[in-house]
C-alpha cells in the first residue's frame, strides 16, 4: 500500500531530480507544489501531535510553524497577507491544473529560484511528518543552503554542516547554472 506520505515523498524526489537535470521544471513545479499540498493536509489532520512534537523541540510556542500558510504569513505580515498575495501565489499552480475557465491562456515562465523555494517549501513540510530526509533532499537542502544562505536559518544535522562546506566550495560561480546543477544531479544519481 502507498500511504499519503509515501506519495508526497516520491512526488517531491522527482521533483528535485527534474530540478536538478534541468529538464522540465514545469513538471518539477507541478510535482513539488502537489507533494507540499499533501503533507500540508496530513500536517492538519495530525496537528496536535505535531505542534506537541514541534514545541518540545523549539520551546517556545510562539516559534512553532506547523502550516506552510502560517509561515508566508509570519515572513510576509499579517497586513500584507491578503488575498491577493494567495491569488498571486496560486497563479501558477491554477495555470498547470486547469484549462476548463481560459483554455488559451499563457502564462510568464518562472524562475529557477521560485522553483527551488518552493521545493524547499514541501521539503520543509515532508520533514515535518516523517523527521527524515530522502538523499535527494538531502543534496537539494545542501545546494540551497549554498544558494540561498540567507534564507536558510539552521542546518539539521552537523553532517549537512560539512556537506554545505565541501558544496560551497565545489561551485565557483553561479549555484543556478545549468552545468553546476547538472553535476549535482550527476553526483547525487551516483550514490
Amino acid at each position: 500500500m502507498i500511504t499519503k506520505t509515501d506519495a508526497a515523498e516520491r512526488q517531491l524526489n522527482t521533483a528535485i531530480r527534474l530540478f536538478f537535470e534541468n529538464r522540465d521544471h514545469l513538471s518539477s513545479y507541478a510535482l513539488a507544489v502537489a507533494s507540499r499540498e499533501v503533507t500540508d493536509d496530513v500536517i492538519q489532520s495530525r496537528h496536535s501531535e505535531l505542534y506537541q512534537r514541534a514545541l518540545a523541540r523549539v520551546g517556545d510556542p510562539l516559534k512553532v510553524r506547523l502550516s506552510y500558510w502560517k509561515v508566508l504569513e509570519r515572513l510576509i505580515g499579517k497586513d500584507k497577507f491578503d488575498k491577493n498575495f494567495i491569488d498571486l501565489h496560486n497563479k501558477w499552480k491554477r495555470f498547470l491544473k486547469h484549462a476548463d475557465k481560459d483554455p488559451d491562456a499563457e502564462i510568464e515562465p518562472f524562475t529557477t529560484k521560485l522553483l527551488a523555494l518552493v521545493i524547499i517549501w514541501a521539503i520543509k513540510n515532508y520533514v515535518l511528518l516523517t523527521q527524515h530526509l530522502t538523499i535527494e533532499m538531502k543534496t537539494f537542502f545542501v545546494w540551497f543552503a549554498v544558494a540561498e544562505p540567507q534564507l536558510v536559518k539552521s542546518v539539521p544535522e552537523d553532517m549537512m554542516t560539512k556537506a554545505i562546506a565541501e558544496m560551497r566550495s565545489n561551485i565557483s560561480g553561479d549555484p543556478y547554472d545549468r552545468n553546476t546543477l547538472e553535476t549535482i544531479y550527476t553526483a547525487m544519481t551516483d550514490v
